[in-house]
C-alpha cells in the first residue's frame, strides 16, 4: 500500500518531521500518474538535484540518500537500490525528499555516446550522480532503468524505472 496524495519536489527539513509535516523514512507514495517514490533522508555532505541518480541505504533504520559513485561497485557485492532525486530546490545534507523507484523520469546524462539510445540499459558515468547508456557488459550496470527516448546531449534524458538496484559485474 502507497501513501497517496504526496508532493514528489518537495524539500521537508528536520524541523518539519518532527512537528509532523512529513513521512517517515522509507514511506512509499505514488502520485496521480502511478509512479512511486520513497521518501528519504539526504545523507552527511550532500547536494542532491533534480534528476540525480542515488543509492537507497537503510543505515540507523531509514532510507538515507546518496549521490551514486561514479565508479562501479566492487564484483560479487550485493545489488543495491538505487532512486532517483524528484526535487524542486537543491536538497542539502540532513533534509528529507522523496527519490521516485518507479514509472518515466528525468535523470542526468553526461555521455553523449551512440549508446544512449532508447531500450539500452544505463551504467554509472564518470560524473558521481548522472548515468550513461551502454549494453550490458562485464562492469556493474543498473538493473531496472531502461532509456525511452534517445539522449544526444549531455543533461536530463528520459527512463523508465522498475525498481532499479545497481547490479556489480
Amino acid at each position: 500500500m502507497y501513501i497517496t496524495g504526496i508532493k514528489p519536489g518537495e524539500v521537508y527539513t528536520s524541523t518539519d518531521i518532527a512537528e509532523g509535516r512529513g513521512f517517515k523514512a522509507q514511506s512509499l507514495g505514488s502520485d496521480q500518474n502511478g509512479k512511486v517514490y520513497m521518501f528519504v533522508l539526504v545523507a552527511a555532505s550532500q547536494n542532491l538535484s533534480n534528476g540525480n541518480v542515488v543509492t537507497l541505504t537503510n543505515a540507523t533504520g531509514g532510507g538515507i540518500a546518496t549521490v551514486l559513485a561514479s565508479a562501479a561497485p566492487t564484483p560479487g557485492a550485493a545489488a543495491q537500490p538505487i532512486g532517483v532525486c524528484v526535487t524542486s530546490i537543491t536538497a542539502s545534507a540532513s533534509t528529507y525528499i522523496w527519490a521516485q523507484i518507479y514509472g518515466s523520469c528525468q535523470v542526468g546524462f553526461t555521455d553523449t555516446t551512440a549508446s544512449n539510445i532508447a531500450g539500452h540499459t544505463v551504467t554509472p558515468s564518470s560524473v558521481p550522480g548522472s548515468v550513461k547508456g551502454g549494453l550490458a557488459t562485464a562492469s556493474s550496470f543498473i538493473e531496472g532503468m531502461v532509456i525511452t527516448t534517445t539522449t544526444t546531449v549531455a543533461g536530463l534524458g528520459a527512463v523508465f524505472l522498475t525498481f532499479p538496484r545497481l547490479s556489480p559485474a
